[in-house]
Formats: structure tokens, C-alpha cells, sequence
């Protein structure tokens, strides 16, 4: 069958064709009504384009087909795809570089085999998602475009087609995940090109859901280069089961996302963000104030995705606090102290800034705030922090994690954890917490402890999988 994409690249070359100048990166109402399917043993497929000026200049174009039923002879149109190419230019619909270098939350990992072997079953072409992270938010796709020998981007109006086919699939795999349907476009509400996406590059295609509904979905699309250049975007991307319920999301994937959250600490602090480490873009840097790149440049290459990863999480704070700021520049909202090296969150609307903290793991970084001193940490259970036992526990904590009926390791990470967190919330360092922080009760989702001989304290914990978050703020 034909892609949608491939059916607005023959409207756009008709329109310019037979309307030389016509602006084809402005695109309103597209629609890819029926399918026009594609004998593979045929040399051609007979359709048309219907084009129609209207009074204030846009030109509305339509690709057709007839056909002839032999037993009536009667002549049938049928309309495949449209699209109004418009002259006034819908407005930019910009997302932050901060916000489209990362998901927020737990994300899920599927690779271009699992996509199109049974996420996107069609065919052998147009397989051009690397991989895709989602998450309840949204999804990142990275999306390489294939090379093209035969010189067709010279004639093509749109740019590559596979990118945008590609963001489609990003947000039919999100649909999957969080909505339990396999869904894919059958119109967009508008679609605007800002430098022609090319082949043989890479891109990232950015999903963020507008309203998901029974057999339906509604999102909107942002393609940015590797350099996190903003590419194209398509909003109000209306996309919907078109196999007639033949088609279901396949078990591995369908549902698992509605317990990959921490809403247990995050309803304990004024704001919280979680930013997987794999989903972070390369261009993540470029989001970065004077003061970060400092810092940045001093560090390792294993350490520089966990870096970018706390500022990204902490930029997002700064914007929760400040009333929902979408539109400062990330590169303004500095995140490090500089006589210090603690994390900061400073408001943008010039509020009173709050405490915060953040910490990381090989697969998380996450950054709370509060208005009390605040510690968090994230730990992944292993046998490592049993082994060290004897360095940061006491002889009833050890007689706490023997008797434990949620496991060693469970219970060991989360002692491990409350200790990492009350560093971070009294700056002290970590042999005073060692020595100073008594923990008296462990439970899965809530510990007590004492600092000195101080009253006691709450600890709150979410686990994601194997990895174990734990919030402290002190009275």
C-alpha cells in the first residue's frame, strides 16, 4: 500500500508541478482516507491529483483513483489522501531543547526487530526506527533515514519520507504500550516543515500524546536533527485501529507500563523528576549553561550521561516550580551551585527557591524538591550492598535485614539508601550518616530512622523493577 507519507510527497510535487511556487512546507487538514494499495506485480498504478484554489490563496489537493464496476458501468472516485497547502503558516508549536532531550519516567526499551516483526508489521520497507524509548509521557524514537543512491532527493518537495513514517510508528509502539491499541494515522491536523529532513542521517523523532480514547489516538510529533535542530513537527496527529479489531497489542507489551512509577515519594515532595539515562538524546548538551559545561567537560564519558541526565531533571523542577515554564531558554536556568558542588533548581518567575537533591544509578537520575531539607536516592538491588554490610550498619540494622520477610538484598538497599539520602538532605558526608543515622523499621514503601537521638523520621520508597528510590525530608 502506499504511505501516507509517500501520498502527501505526490500532492506536494503536483501542486508545485502545476502551480510552480506554491509553499508546500505548510501543510493544514491532511487526510489519508482509504488505502491505495499497490499490485507488486504491476509496473504502475493509475491515480490523480484534483487540485483546488481557493479565495484566500491555499491550495487544496487530493489524490484519487477511479474505478470502472463492469456489471454497472458505473465510474467510482475514490479518495486516498489530501492535504491544503496553506499560505499562512500555522504557528510554531516550539518545544524546549531540555524537554525534547529526554522522557520523563520509566521508559521501555523496543528494538527495530521486536517494531517490525510485530509492533509494525508492513512489509520490508520503511523499517527506519533504530529503536524507541516510551514512557506515560511520551516517546523518543531514534530514526535513521536510508541512504539514497538513485539521487531521488533532488526532486522531493517534503524532504525524506521515512522520518516522519518513522515518528508514525514511534507513536503507534507508545500506543500499544499505554493505550492497548495498534493505531495509525489517518489524519493530521497540521504539519509544518522548518529544513527538509535528508537521507543517510539520523534524527529523533519526539511523541507527545494529546488524548488517548478507545480505539483511537490523538498526538503531536517534533523531528529534530542531531545537532537538536527542530526538523518538522505534526500536530493533532489523528491515528486509530484500522484492521477492524484484527489486530491487538501482543502480551510482552501491552499494559506494562501502569506500575512503572513513583507516586508514593512524588506526592511527599513539591516536585519530582525522573529521567532514564538511555533515553537521553546527544544533543542533550547543548542545553547546558556556561556554569554546567564547566563541569561537564571536566567529566568522563561514563559519567557525562549521568550529569546530563541530573541537569535535565533539575531543569524540569525549576519549570514545575515556576508555574509550568515552557519557554525559557534551558541554557538560562542554571542547575550547579559554584562554591559548591551541590545541585540547585532556581525558580524562573523569581519565587523563593526550595530545597533540592538528586542522585543516579546505572539506569535513573532523579531530582526532588522541598520546602524541608531534602534527600533522595536511587539504588538498583544487588549483592553489593550485603557485602558491605559491616562498613554502614549497626548490629540491630543487621538483625533487621536477617529477619527481613521482603529479602536481604530488598531490605539491605533500602537501609544503604536512607543513609545516602540524610547526607544529601544535612550535607553532611556519607561516614557521618554511616555513624550518626540509626534505621529502626524497614518496609517496602516506608522505613523509620533516628539521626542521633533525635525523633524519629519517615523515609518513603517506590521500586521500578530492581531499582529502589527513597525520599527523606527532615523536620
Amino acid at each position: 500500500m502506499l504511505p501516507a507519507v509517500e501520498g502527501a510527497e505526490l500532492l506536494a510535487r503536483a501542486a508545485r508541478r502545476f502551480l510552480p511556487g506554491t509553499d508546500v512546507t505548510a501543510m493544514l487538514d491532511l487526510r489519508f482516507d482509504k488505502f491505495l494499495f499497490l499490485d507488486p506485480e504491476a509496473p504502475s498504478t493509475a491515480a490523480f491529483c484534483d487540485l483546488a484554489l481557493h479565495e484566500n490563496g491555499d491550495i487544496q489537493a487530493v489524490l484519487a483513483t477511479r474505478t470502472t464496476s463492469k456489471k454497472a458501468a458505473m465510474t467510482r472516485v475514490r479518495e486516498h489522501a489530501a492535504v491544503r497547502f496553506s499560505r499562512r503558516k500555522p504557528d510554531r508549536p516550539d518545544l524546549m531543547p531540555d524537554l525534547a532531550s529526554a522522557l520523563e519516567g520509566a521508559c521501555f526499551t523496543v528494538e527495530n526487530d521486536d517494531i517490525y516483526r510485530e509492533l509494525v508489521p508492513f512489509g520490508p520497507a520503511f523499517r527506519n526506527v533504530t529503536r524507541v524509548h516510551v514512557a506515560a509521557g511520551g516517546a523518543i524514537a531514534e530514526i535513521m533515514t536510508p541512504a539514497d543512491p538513485a539521487g531521488e532527493e533532488r526532486t522531493r518537495q517534503l524532504g525524506s519520507p521515512f522520518s516522519l513514517d518513522a515518528a508514525f510508528h514511534a507513536a503507534c509502539v507508545w500506543g500499544q504500550r499505554f493505550a492497548g491499541v495498534v493505531a495509525f494515522p489517518i489524519a493530521v491536523d497540521r504539519r509544518r516543515i522548518f529544513r527538509n529532513t535528508r537521507p543517510g542521517d539520523t534524527y529523533f523523532g519526539h511523541v507527545t500524546p494529546v488524548r488517548a480514547e478507545p480505539g483511537r489516538l490523538i498526538v503531536d510529533l517534533r523531528l529534530f536533527d542531531g545537532d537538536g535542530r527542530l526538523c518538522e513537527t505534526a500536530t493533532g496527529v489523528r491515528m486509530r485501529d484500522v484492521s477492524g479489531g484484527n489486530r491487538v497489542p501482543p502480551r510482552w507489551i501491552a499494559g506494562g507500563g501502569r506500575n512503572q512509577t513513583v507516586e508514593r515519594i512524588a506526592a511527599r515532595c513539591r516536585a519530582i523528576s525522573v529521567i532514564e539515562l538511555n533515553s537521553v538524546a546527544p544533543f542533550a548538551s547543548k542545553v547546558l549553561s556556561a556554569e554546567e559545561k564547566i563541569r561537564f567537560e571536566k567529566l568522563g564519558d561514563r559519567r557525562r550521561k549521568s550529569f546530563l541526565a541530573a541537569r535535565l531533571a533539575c531543569k524540569r523542577l525549576s519549570r514545575t516550580l515556576s508555574g509550568h515554564d515552557e519557554v525559557t531558554d534551558p541554557r538560562d536556568i542554571n542547575t550547579v551551585c559554584t562554591d559548591r558542588p551541590h545541585p540547585c533548581c532556581p525558580r524562573t518567575d523569581g519565587g523563593a527557591v526550595c530545597a533540592c537533591s538528586v542522585s543516579h544509578d546505572n539506569r535513573f537520575s532523579v531530582a526532588v524538591a522541598s520546602d524541608r531539607p531534602v534527600g533522595v536516592d536511587v539504588e538498583k538491588v544487588s549483592g553489593r550492598v550485603l557485602t558491605s554490610r559491616r562498613l554502614y550498619m549497626s548490629e540491630s540494622e543487621m538483625a533487621l535485614v536477617q529477619a527481613s520477610p521482603t529479602g536481604e538484598a530488598e531490605t539491605a538497599v533500602r537501609i544503604w539508601s536512607i543513609k545516602e539520602a540524610v547526607t544529601k538532605a544535612l550535607d553532611i558526608n556519607l561516614a557521618d550518616a554511616w555513624r550518626r543515622v540509626r534505621v529502626t523499621t524497614v518496609g517496602a514503601f516506608e522505613s523509620r530512622f533516628q539521626i542521633d537521638d533525635d525523633a524519629p523520621n519517615l523515609a518513603f520508597h517506590d521500586a521500578v523493577g530492581q531499582h529502589v528510590f527513597t525520599l527523606v525530608c527532615l523536620t
